[in-house]
């Protein structure tokens, strides 16, 4: 590429080309009296608006910057050394909610309430600009939520366009960088849209054009006609996904004659499956379970066959098998994982686009060719099956079963809930519930759950215990949870105001609870049966554990806010951890193990399992 003198400087190394809309960004960067407040990049899917952000923040990286030799560079496209970097926010696969957080985890710290968080941002000094880049706007979400772009338009990015201490350098498609345009002032505010003079790259386009033709062409030897056709596919296609894909289907099927050049995505398919000589509905089918993913995700070679038959209705397992070729410009595989994925998440949206109606019924059947994979061949209880299921499984199924309105179902499942990804549950399930769906009662008492399970990090088991509880408080049948919980519940009593509570033991040596309310003087005392749960009518008479009775209880408690941990008489490490949404107010356990908890709302009795002898449990 050429600079705005006849020198000629080398092209950036990761992206070649876009030397006019580098020197954009690194002016933005470099905040000098002409550079924009807010810089929003936007193009077609594919026309390269995540690898010219990723470049430009490659030439801000420090590291980066040391070992590349900048003085080969058009000095205009190379961001001013000595600034601060830029805080980077990636907005593919979080929610709107998620990445206004992040986001105010580092320019609004300990604001808690949106209108906070706004005003936080408001206050931004202008004196002390922050740099701000959020990427793949298009890409968020955790779901497949409608407007969910449009969403993070207004909530996070018009709220930092507008903040004087914010300078913002947004990825975003082109009807949300035309809507934020227009939100601000014109000389706040410029939009570089790739597709559009001067920032569209024709000389970038045919040099990538003849990069990858070159060499795969055999009645193209290089020269003066490979420029041509190389010239021909850049200005027919006008972007470089779908330079990319042309090139990769000639490239794969040298045999096939002189090329018809595409103009989008869905020319790219359809002309490389005549070239391939095979029917359009076979490729499409068999990259439909890639392009229904979720998130771009890696597709298990072990799976595809499986999947992309349930979508077409037949077996399409040696269709796969001969379809190297016919495949072959559109996935890549992930290195060490055995999977394929696509090689741009636009290949997938025309996937879905031309699915239209018919993508509800391909989700279903995907859903149910997953299911199918957790019951096959299991035994042992559900949430056992569940958890033996592939990562896959996990990670895309809640996606499919959304799309395919299944997901309600799934939702009664207590092995689904705990061995799912419950950041993505919660968001489905948050979405089923504003758009007005009937929600299981075990899902209710999860989701009224799951913010404890998700910000405290708990692992199956523990999730697992905390639900069952969850599932008494709220007057549930508990379902099987299979084997492996911390705990039982044996009784919960909605009982509020206990102030103080302690183990104790009747005449006969059961054991039970005492527990303080207050009254108009002092103390009232009531006493429980720790077993049952049952009313003790002389709570004055129930006896409290000794110190020898204590120094030989089977386990010992740490109370802390919040949270319970409890420690067998041997190892150095707690072998339960109970966890409460509310903090408790008294807690002890009795010397064989009933774990005795009060909070604002009840009273509550556990026999403790973790650990134990499962002849005394």
């Amino acid at each position: 590429m050429t600079g705005p003198s006849n020198v000629r400087y080398r092209p950036h190394p990761h992206i070649g080309g876009r030397a006019a809309a580098l020197r954009e960004l690194a002016a933005w960067y470099g905040g000098g009296p002409q550079a924009p407040k807010v810089l929003l990049v936007t193009g077609d899917p594919g026309s390269g608006r995540s690898r010219l952000v990723s470049g430009f923040l490659m030439l801000c990286d420090p590291v980066f910057r040391a070992g590349a030799d900048l003085s080969a560079l058009d000095p205009a496209t190379v961001p001013p050394a000595g600034l601060p970097g830029p805080r980077v926010f990636a907005a593919a696969g979080v929610g709107s909610a998620q990445l206004l957080s992040r986001v105010a985890d580092e320019l609004a710290p300990g604001a808690r309430l949106t209108a906070e968080v706004y005003e936080r941002f408001a206050a931004l000094e202008e004196e002390s600009p922050v740099a701000v880049v959020v990427t793949d706007l298009d890409r968020v979400g955790m779901v497949r939520a409608r407007d969910e772009t449009g969403r993070a338009t207004r909530s996070v990015l018009s709220p930092l366009a507008q903040s004087p201490g914010v300078r913002l350098l947004a990825e975003l498609p082109r009807a949300q960088a035309q809507w934020l345009a227009e939100e601000l002032p014109p000389e706040q505010v410029r939009v570089v849209d790739l597709d559009e003079a001067p920032w569209a790259d024709g000389p970038g386009l045919a040099l990538q054009a003849a990069h990858t033709l070159g060499g795969g062409l055999p009645f193209a030897p290089p020269g003066p006609r490979l420029d041509r056709l190389a010239g021909e596919l850049a200005r027919t296609a006008g972007n470089p996904l779908v330079v990319r894909l042309a090139a990769g289907s000639v490239r794969s099927t040298p045999g096939a004659g002189p090329p018809q050049w595409p103009a989008t995505v869905g020319e790219a398919l359809d002309l490389h499956a005549r070239r391939s000589g095979a029917d359009e509905l076979t490729l499409h089918r068999l990259l439909t379970p890639l392009a229904l993913a979720r998130d771009g995700a890696a597709l298990p070679q072990e799976l595809w066959a499986r999947l992309a038959s349930a979508v077409a209705g037949r077996d399409l397992s040696q269709a796969l098998v001969d379809g190297h070729t016919l495949l072959g410009p559109f996935v890549e595989p992930v290195e060490g994982a055995g999977a394929v994925r696509l090689v741009h998440p636009a290949v997938g949206a025309e996937l879905r686009d031309r699915l239209g109606t018919s993508a509800r019924e391909a989700h279903r059947r995907i859903t149910r060719s997953l299911l199918d994979t957790v019951t096959e061949g299991a035994d042992g209880p559900g949430p056992e099956r569940w958890a033996r299921a592939l990562p896959y499984v996990h990670e895309q199924l809640t996606g499919h079963a959304l799309e395919a309105g299944l997901l309600p179902g799934l939702l009664a499942d207590p092995g689904f809930l705990l061995h799912g990804p419950q950041e993505l549950l919660r968001a489905a399930a948050e979405h089923l519930d504003r758009t007005g769906a009937d929600l299981p009662p075990l899902a209710r008492t999860w989701l009224r759950l799951v913010p404890l399970l998700t910000r405290s990090g708990a692992g199956p088991a523990q999730r697992a215990g905390l639900l069952e509880h969850a599932c008494r408080q709220d007057g549930l049948p508990v379902p099987d949870f299979g084997p492996g919980l911390p705990w039982h519940t044996l009784w919960w009593h909605p009982l509020p105001e206990v102030t103080a509570l302690t183990a104790a033991y009747g005449p006969d040596g059961s054991p039970a609870v005492v527990v303080a309310l207050p009254a108009a003087e002092g103390h009232t005392y009531l006493g429980f049966d720790a077993v049952t749960g049952a009313p003790v009518a002389d709570a004055e008479g129930l006896a409290r554990p000794g110190e020898e009775q204590r120094a030989a209880a089977r386990f010992v408690i740490g109370p802390e806010v919040g949270q319970v941990r409890i420690w067998g008489r041997t190892g150095d490490a707690p072998v339960a951890v109970f966890l409460s949404q509310s903090p408790l107010t008294a807690a002890d356990i009795t010397p064989d193990g009933i774990l005795l908890l009060a909070d604002p709302h009840g009273l509550g009795a556990l026999r403790v399992t973790a650990g134990a002898d499962p002849g005394r449990a």
